[in-house]
């Protein structure tokens, strides 16, 4: 039976086909297997290491979405985000690719780019659509690292930006902070990276970045100084307002330039260490090196003087006051205040003098014999600022240059106000002491006994008694007019003491005006306000 079922099956004459063990069925799994494959292949061969970055918060970073990114192109993800043991900070695990791994080195900087405002920055503004992510800024190391540090701010200065950094120092910065600007005559040419208080006796550090090609303008007799906020000077020349620019008042800034003779030097190399001047003046005060100090001693009083006040010569600036103070002498029970004043030798122009100290002695001995002398006088009446004169006094008493423990002392001549208070009342004392109401008195007795004589003489001598009744009633009225015109109570002495005290109350409304300026400066701009 099964015999006959074969060969009907296998019927001679018919052609024996064998049928194919494989599917066409199986191409799909095959196909999808090798693209998976080959995904899985170039994705281990493209991803980069696993680096750990540490940030303060994870305010805006989440797993499996927030990207790393330099330029915006996407450099890694961000796998995992943990606490730390102590919950202080977190710590970011994050899938780097290929292209990253030859720039994770120790000077490879991360940060997260958020939305940020500032008086002159807004940055990360995109992110308010697209959300957080963090920016990697290649670093130029050569020793590899995995474990980075993130920045809480983004780095003022890219690695990617060439220049020169530098570092000042100071004893106080003002508004100076990370990012503030650095200016070369108006131009804004880098910014301040970091500012470090190392202590009471050192002050602070500033690091400052000045972008290629203008740090070729810093050389070793650069001058640096603060140009943060406005500058008001009040001097004999007026106010003088100066603004380094909006910038510089809303963050702080730092201004350098260079002198002719500084630019003849090379260039500053890095990390180079320069001082940070208050202000333009004292920058430019540091730039004379050759100077000599004198002694002046002045009576009354200095108010309205202050260290930095300028020393004249004829109008022209050639020095400043360095100290002042008060001196008792217990020995011969005076008072005076002696001010130590400091000359720029290069800013005086000397002509046939003798060579060494000797010539220089004689010179300034020379100018005292021709009645060189100090004096106070005043900058302004509005702020009453005084400043050091060196003038000639042809009518000065004889004096000489004294050698002290320290350094020569200049003889001085009184302040111009001074002067004239003294010698408005020297006037009217004299005038007080004389004896006027006592020869009036005298001159009237002495009247009327050659009246009482001239009474009891004969009729003979009428003439003669009504002339010398007429002349001694001349003479009465013009000792009355003298009693009235100088006396104690005379219009001339009333007039002189009121010209006195207008004098006295004009310096007092002087002084308190000064006062008033010096608590409120702003009123010179803005008025005197309701309050005030």
């Amino acid at each position: 039976m099964r015999q006959d079922t074969l060969e009907q099956r296998e019927a001679p004459g018919e052609p024996h086909i064998r049928r194919s063990r494989f599917s066409l069925i199986w191409i799909l799994p095959i196909v999808a297997l090798l693209i998976a494959g080959w995904i899985g292949y170039t994705t281990l061969s493209e991803r980069g290491p696993t680096v750990t970055i540490t940030f303060k918060t994870a305010t805006g970073l989440e797993a499996g979405k927030t990207e790393i990114k330099h330029n915006d192109v996407v450099l890694g993800t961000v796998k995992r985000v943990d606490p730390t043991p102590d919950l202080e900070s977190v710590v970011v695990i994050a899938q780097m690719n290929k292209l990253a791994a030859p720039h994770l080195n120790e000077n490879t900087k991360f940060w997260v780019v958020r939305p940020r405002f500032s008086l002159t920055n807004l940055s990360g503004l995109q992110t308010l659509v697209s959300g957080s992510y963090i920016e990697m800024d290649p670093g130029s190391g050569k020793s590899e690292q995995r474990k980075f540090t993130g920045l809480e701010e983004p780095p003022v200065v890219r690695s990617d930006v060439s220049g020169t950094t530098y570092i000042l120092t100071a004893k106080k910065i003002g508004s100076v902070s990370s990012g503030s600007p650095v200016f070369f005559r108006g131009i804004e040419v880098g910014e301040v990276i970091s500012s470090d208080f190392e202590g009471i006796d050192k002050g602070f550090t500033v690091r400052v970045f000045v972008y290629k090609p203008y740090d070729a303008y810093v050389h070793d007799g650069t001058q640096f100084w603060n140009a943060s906020g406005i500058s008001l000077d009040a001097g004999s020349g007026g106010f003088k307002l100066e603004i380094e620019s909006l910038e510089a008042v809303l963050a702080g800034g730092i201004a350098f330039d260079t002198s002719d003779a500084a630019r003849k030097t090379t260039p500053a190399k890095e990390n180079s260490t320069f001082p940070l001047y208050a202000d333009r003046g004292d920058a430019e005060e540091a730039g004379y090196t050759n100077r000599a100090r004198v002694l002046v001693e002045f009576e009354g009083s200095v108010r309205g003087l202050d260290v930095g006040s300028p020393v004249e010569v004829q109008g022209i600036t050639i020095g400043r006051v360095v100290d002042y103070h008060l001196v008792v002498d217990a020995a011969k029970n005076t008072v005076n205040v002696p001010v130590v004043c400091e000359i720029d030798l290069a800013r005086v122009g000397i002509i046939n003098q003798p060579a060494g100290e000797q010539g220089k002695g004689k010179l300034m001995e020379g100018l005292v014999d021709r009645g060189m002398r100090a004096q106070l006088r005043t900058s302004s009446f509005i702020t009453g600022q005084l400043y050091v004169a060196f003038d000639f006094f042809p009518n000065a008493p004889p004096a000489k240059i004294v050698q002290t423990d320290t350094y020569p002392l200049v003889p001085s001549v009184p302040a111009e106000m001074e002067g004239l208070t003294r010698s408005v009342t020297q006037t009217l004392d004299k005038l007080a002491s004389l004896p006027l109401d006592d020869i009036a008195q005298g001159a009237r007795k002495t009247l009327e006994a050659a009246q009482q004589l001239m009474t009891n003489a004969n009729a003979q001598t009428t003439p003669l008694l009504v002339s010398l009744r007429q002349t001694s009633a001349a003479a009465d009225s013009v000792l009355k007019s003298m009693g009235s015109a100088y006396g104690g109570d005379s219009q001339v002495r009333a007039e002189l003491m009121d010209t006195l005290r207008q004098l006295q109350e004009t310096l007092r409304s002087a002084q308190t005006l000064t006062n008033y300026l010096e608590q409120h400066p702003d009123s010179v701009i803005r008025g005197k306000s309701a309050a005030q």
